[in-house]
């Protein structure tokens, strides 16, 4: 079957790393070739590979010339270039986050599509909505999250796809039902780190140096956003003394200056200052040497806007105890594996486990978070998956043409707004063709 991976294939793709763990695997089921949008120092792939600048209809013919194109969409502009080849030609979407509305918005902007989108969110979502999206963010950075999470435009990247491949029960549940496909769960594997650079163990000094011997050292990985709740985290900290000593809190990742500046007062208020970095980019080498030095991570998203988190599942695997809100894909981790609060809980209860952390009750955590990882998230263990995905979605083809062709049939009779006739044949038509 010869098979079409529509991905990016930017350096620093995240996405791009864990799709290409699952490509040696891929290429044994399928003759497969991937199309990328061009970007400057592109990685290197096992399969031929097709950039393309545009998505326009000479990308669009040569993807009709394959028995499926499979589409990777993560809420990024690297995907810019790939929502509308899913949108056109019916396939496979490989769906990332449960929110896409950053990406589905850049991409109406680029493609002068906002007077469609406007009219979709407001039909769907509401007029204030539609007002929003259609103005920008014109929110702060925790509301414009919070809009993200209400207003996901899911719905508007994955209709009329042959199936759709997520990555938690909990993303799965969410997006049954809005394709005509079926959804498949498949387990991410962690994003690859690949080695170290020359000024890499002068940095490393210079981070690992502001921490003393017998000190605790608590990191949270990724961008730093409103939603990774880093302020309760301080706050946790901040509450006990006998933590205050002795815990320094890490943000390691990218924060805009506005969020950085944020934090910074917001840890100078609550008397650790001297106890908060941001660390801002780093590489490999130095996120492992951080992550060796830690003594417990955190991931408490919240809004949750992602379908996986390969930043809590890098943390696992780094063999530390992490806490996690007790919510959405945190959820399915093993009790055994992580420490659960409840998001309402807040501060007191993030403090009652670092205690637990600091006085060794959660000793063997770390071991079993990194064996979890370690058995479940592997490239072949993904690209299974994928093909059992793939094979569901050529079954499906069928019934989705079948549906384009019953609704421009009602169309041309001019009953496509009628419900009540819209209704019965959608009853007759899952009658006649045992749809689920």
């Amino acid at each position: 079957m010869r098979v079409a991976l529509v991905m990016p294939l930017a350096s620093a793709s995240a996405i791009a790393d864990v799709t290409l763990q699952a490509l040696p695997y891929l290429k044994r089921a399928w003759d497969l070739e991937i199309w990328c949008p061009s970007e400057v120092g592109l990685r290197d792939a096992a399969a031929p590979v097709h950039a393309y600048h545009e998505a326009d209809s000479e990308v669009l013919a040569a993807l009709e010339g394959f028995d499926l194109a499979v589409y990777v969409l993560g809420d990024s502009p690297w995907h810019g270039r790939i929502l509308p080849l899913a949108r056109a030609l019916p396939g496979l979407v490989i769906l990332h986050d449960a929110s896409l509305t950053g990406l589905v918005r850049h991409s109406a902007v680029d493609r002068n599509e906002m007077a469609g989108l406007v009219e979709h969110v407001a039909a769907m979502y509401g007029s204030w909505q539609a007002a929003v999206i259609a103005s920008g963010r014109d929110l702060d950075r925790a509301r414009w999250l919070q809009f993200c999470a209400e207003v996901p435009l899911d719905d508007y990247v994955i209709e009329g796809s042959l199936g759709v491949v997520v990555h938690s029960r909990w993303h799965a549940e969410r997006v049954d039902g809005r394709t005509l496909g079926s959804v498949t769960v498949a387990d991410l594997p962690v994003p690859t780190r690949s080695g170290a650079a020359i000024d890499d163990a002068a940095r490393m000094r210079e981070l690992l140096g502001a921490v003393p011997d017998g000190d605790l050292l608590l990191v949270t990985v990724g961008s730093v956003n409103p939603n990774r709740h880093i302020d309760v985290l301080l706050d946790a900290v901040a509450s006990d003394p006998s933590l205050a000593s002795r815990v320094h809190v890490w943000a390691v990742g990218l924060a805009e200056p506005g969020d950085a500046e944020d934090l910074r007062a917001h840890a100078e208020q609550v008397g650790l200052a001297d106890r908060f970095a941001i660390t801002g980019w780093v590489s490999d080498a130095v996120l492992d040497g951080i992550l060796a030095r830690a003594d417990a991570g955190a991931a408490l998203r919240n809004p949750v806007l992602e379908g996986q988190s390969a930043s809590v599942l890098t943390q696992m695997l780094a063999g530390i105890p992490v806490i996690v809100y007790d919510q959405a894909h945190y959820a399915e981790l093993p009790d055994d594996a992580v420490i659960k609060v409840a998001p309402a809980a807040g501060a007191p209860a993030i403090a009652a486990a670092l205690r637990d952390i600091a006085d060794g009750q959660h000793a063997g955590l770390g071991a079993r978070a990194r064996e979890h990882v370690l058995a479940t998230r592997s490239g072949q263990r993904y690209a299974d998956a994928i093909i059992e995905a793939g094979e569901r979605a050529l079954a499906a083809r069928p019934h989705v043409t079948m549906t384009y062709r019953v609704a421009a049939r009602l169309r041309r009779l001019g009953l496509g707004d009628d419900e009540g006739i819209v209704g019965r044949v959608v009853d007759h038509t899952f009658e006649l063709y045992d749809l689920a």
